[in-house]
């Protein structure tokens, strides 16, 4: 999977910024579920 990126980005250093990029998303799309679950079970 990692030379799937080679086609998009010129170097190597874009590479691991998108990678980072994604991993916080995917966090910060967690933290917002978890959230709203909770939020909506003490309604």
């Amino acid at each position: 999977m990692k030379d799937d990126y080679k086609e998009y980005y010129e170097s190597d250093e874009e590479n691991l910024d998108s990678k980072s990029d994604a991993k916080v998303i995917l966090f910060l799309i967690i933290v917002a579920v978890i959230a709203m679950t909770y939020w909506v079970a003490v309604q």
